[in-house]
């Protein structure tokens, strides 16, 4: 018989670590995304029981095919019909710590402006992957939703409402388009005290985007309580209430005393359903379709 000596190679051992290291690696981080805030979520897989700190971000998650991943709300997350009845784990300036750790979450999407800075930090801390959401302007949003998309597995669905969203955005854009002539409107967010906003704020952008000028553009403040002589010192073209209903035209009865006023005697006077004015999601394209037909018709 003979006897055959089998050498290996030491490096052979050395390659086959590395490889599986590099494997193993990938496992460990096969999802990656970079939130507003700059930092980098990673999960080993698909989320499957999502915490959605906002009313905005849980239609957001919902349009991204992820609303059956949904463990918990906050209140008012009240669109689609389904969101009302997730379990609320609080308001989205007051969430409730211990419900969220009880759902085991392996994903969390806040609210950077809106959610508490504390209890995020606590969160975090409690070592909860934690996807920080900051959306500012139109284009944010279809970002969102693909990266949300990417976090739940659900890519296909995210990349078609993405898309559905850009198309009918740029229609939009081609059915009103800017003009030289801009009229100048009041936004008129709450009655008493009399309140609106700043150019910063989403529903200053739609009336932008649909040729209008926001009186209060420039103010350094997002939100500003006023006085009714201010307003009709500006005299706007036009004075939008984002509230609907008797309650909206209640708001916009009590400027009609003032006939002078340009809004009024060109009866220039509007409504507009707040969820779509003031939630950066698809549904502000309802919100852009409404304004512009308004600041374009006369």
């Amino acid at each position: 018989m003979n006897n055959y000596k089998i050498i290996i190679n030491p490096m052979y051992f050395i390659v086959l670590i590395f490889i599986n290291l590099y494997f193993s690696s990938i496992a460990l981080t096969n999802i990656s995304v970079v939130d507003d805030m700059g930092e980098k979520i990673e999960l080993s897989e698909s989320a499957q029981n999502i915490i959605s700190l906002s009313p905005g971000l849980t239609e957001l998650i919902y349009y991204a095919g992820g609303g059956k991943l949904l463990k918990g709300v906050v209140s008012y997350s009240d669109y689609p019909e389904s969101a009302k009845k997730i379990p609320q784990i609080g308001s989205y300036n007051s969430i409730d710590i211990e419900k969220i750790v009880a759902l085991k979450p392996d994903l969390v999407v806040s609210w950077k402006s809106g959610n508490p800075t504390l209890q995020i930090s606590k969160l975090k801390k409690l070592g909860l992957k934690v996807y920080t959401s900051e959306l500012r302007d139109f284009k944010d949003i279809s970002s969102t939703l693909k990266r949300l998309g990417k976090l739940m597995g659900t890519v296909n669905t995210a990349e078609k409402s993405s898309i559905d969203f850009k198309m009918r955005f740029n229609a939009l854009k081609k059915r009103f388009p800017q003009s030289k002539h801009k009229k100048n409107v009041f936004i008129q967010i709450w009655n008493q005290p009399l309140m609106s906003i700043n150019g910063t704020h989403l529903i200053s952008k739609i009336v932008e985007f649909c040729n209008g000028n926001n009186i209060f553009h420039e103010t350094t403040q997002l939100t500003l309580s006023l006085d009714v002589e201010t307003i009709i010192q500006q005299n706007p073209d036009v004075i939008i209430a984002t509230r609907e209903g008797e309650l909206g035209l209640s708001w916009l009865a009590r400027w009609k005393k003032w006939k002078f006023m340009n809004a009024v005697k060109n009866e220039q006077l509007f409504t507009v359903n707040p969820d779509h004015v003031v939630r950066h999601t698809p549904r502000v394209l309802d919100g852009i379709e409404q304004v512009c037909s308004y600041l374009h018709s006369k």
